[in-house]
């Protein structure tokens, strides 16, 4: 196993794999470099809305499936999550990565004895939670942005004006938020309810694309990020600290923005 920043448990989600967005260099690092007992996938791992015409798969996704199986073959527990991109794939996703363990949502104990919930985060989100396909218009939605942000940011002409590249990625950036807005009422009720019946401190979950902690009520809402936009993961120490760390960092332990999140009752 690997010695670099070794972990109780790391949670990553919202891989994206199988779509340009996908930074697999960036998560490839992280995942050579990081070591942990246990490693949550939490859902949004291969991405099942993207299949066709529009699928892509690189050198460096492919590397990352053969690292996580290496994962495995090294005795890290290792458990998936299925997120709203993935949940109809699940057996795609043991294809790539063996015959990982899965679970809806569970709870993780850390270190100091803190119940945490860990789901993806999509089944608190009213609108994919309402109608069958309004998941597939936000599919179409999401896919749609996506290329937007890659063709301007990314393969766009190069002589685009410095100012309408940024203006494209601040709009193309709130799309994507509002498909998925952790400030929705609705999706807060749903978290602190889902909390509360499993008798938790707090939740670690994904799918809103955006790194971050956050108090909802009396209980704790931790977010991974993603590995599109942020590449962003949430680890624990031995100690049993949470923190949020960014794999674009040469040394995530010294990276300036790296803090100890907050914990419910401290």
């Amino acid at each position: 196993m690997a010695q670099n920043n070794p972990y109780r448990a790391i949670w990553m989600s919202d891989l994206h794999l199988g779509t340009r967005g996908c930074k697999a260099e960036a998560l490839l690092d992280f995942l050579r470099g990081h070591s942990a007992e246990r490693l949550y996938l939490v859902g949004d791992i291969v991405d099942g809305w993207n299949l066709g015409s529009a699928w892509f798969w690189s050198p460096a996704q492919n590397a990352v499936v053969r690292e996580l199986r290496k994962w495995g073959r090294r005795g890290v527990e290792i458990w998936f999550l299925p997120g709203n991109h993935d949940a109809a794939n699940v057996a795609l996703v043991r294809r790539l990565l063996g015959p990982i363990a899965s679970a809806d949502q569970l709870i993780h104990r850390t270190a100091e004895g803190r119940r945490m919930l860990v789901a993806h985060g999509h089944q608190f989100d009213n609108s994919l939670n309402t109608a069958h396909w309004l998941p597939m218009m936000g599919s179409r939605a999401y896919t749609l942005a996506l290329r937007i942000n890659e063709w301007y940011l990314g393969e766009g002409p190069r002589t685009a004006p410095r100012f309408l590249k940024a203006r494209v990625r601040r709009t193309v950036r709130n799309a994507l938020r509002h498909l998925t807005d952790v400030n929705q009422p609705q999706f807060k009720r749903a978290v602190i309810h889902a909390v509360s019946v499993h008798r938790a401190d707090g939740i670690i979950c994904g799918h809103i694309h955006w790194p971050q902690h956050a108090r909802l009520g009396q209980i704790l809402y931790v977010n991974d990020g993603d590995w599109v936009h942020s590449c962003t993961a949430v680890v624990e120490d031995p100690g049993g600290a949470l923190r949020l760390v960014n794999g674009r960092q040469e040394n995530c332990e010294r990276a300036q923005h790296m803090r100890p999140l907050a914990v419910a009752g401290a």
